[in-house]
């Protein structure tokens, strides 16, 4: 069965002092060494929208996706080089109503103002060859609220994002991973082709591209553990 892995980060840097969440930091030291052990083991890093259209050419073996949560600046100062070296790609879900700005959905929970990327910073991570989706305009858990905001909070995002990008934003991410059926309608009404969970474990052809499992990527996670989850890791070890 073809498989497709796609890998969450959120920030990729050190955490400040003071900072709860740390699991949420990969160093910049750690990003490229999974970077190079991916390219290492033949494996390439792209976005969703590439990753997809393999799986469902059943070539996605030799892909893992890449996506960033939130869009927070560091993966563009920190990540988007790294990518960049390696001949790699990603997607990063942007909180429209906090481009510029920062993560006020958690900051006071966290003890962390983390900076989220600027329009102009959205635009060179374009034009670096990534892709931006969408996390909402508030990052609201969607299965907490009602259907008008939660529609609302699905095709605004949407609209805002366009605007900023000028094309089309086909991708998105639940935040915490919060959804239900009803909020998967809701995507579907509005078009988007696929919707990123907190669900663990690897995509496959007959996976609802709404409800796509993801593995997440923390600041603990060793480079033997990090190359075991990669699409093809496993079965290169054996045949070495």
């Amino acid at each position: 069965m073809s498989l497709l892995r796609i890998f969450t980060y959120h920030n990729i840097g050190t955490p400040p002092p003071g900072a709860s969440a740390k699991q949420l930091y990969v160093s910049i030291e750690n990003f490229d060494r999974q970077c190079w052990l991916l390219r290492r083991l033949g494996i390439r890093g792209v976005g969703i929208g590439e990753g997809m259209a393999a799986l469902g050419r059943r070539l996605s073996g030799k892909l893992v996706v890449l996506s960033f949560d939130d869009g927070y600046l560091d993966n563009l100062v920190h990540a988007a080089p790294i990518l960049r070296q390696y001949g790699f790609r990603a997607t990063c879900y942007v909180v429209s109503g906090s481009i510029g700005s920062h993560n006020d959905w958690d900051a006071q929970a966290i003890g962390v103002a983390k900076p989220v990327m600027d329009e102009r910073a959205i635009g060179q991570w374009l034009e670096l060859g990534n892709e931006i989706g969408s996390h909402t305009v508030s990052h609201p858990r969607l299965d907490q609220i009602d259907t008008d905001l939660a529609r609302f909070e699905i095709t605004e995002s949407r609209r805002q994002l366009e605007r900023v990008t000028g094309a089309p934003v086909t991708h998105f991410c639940y935040p915490f991973g919060g959804y239900d059926e009803r909020c998967v309608a809701l995507l579907r009404e509005a078009g988007y082709a696929t919707a990123v969970t907190t669900r663990r474990g690897p995509a496959s052809a007959a996976s609802d591209p709404l409800q796509l499992p993801r593995i997440s990527i923390n600041r603990k996670r060793g480079l033997l553990k990090y190359g075991l989850h990669a699409a093809t890791a496993y079965a290169w070890l054996r045949r070495a």
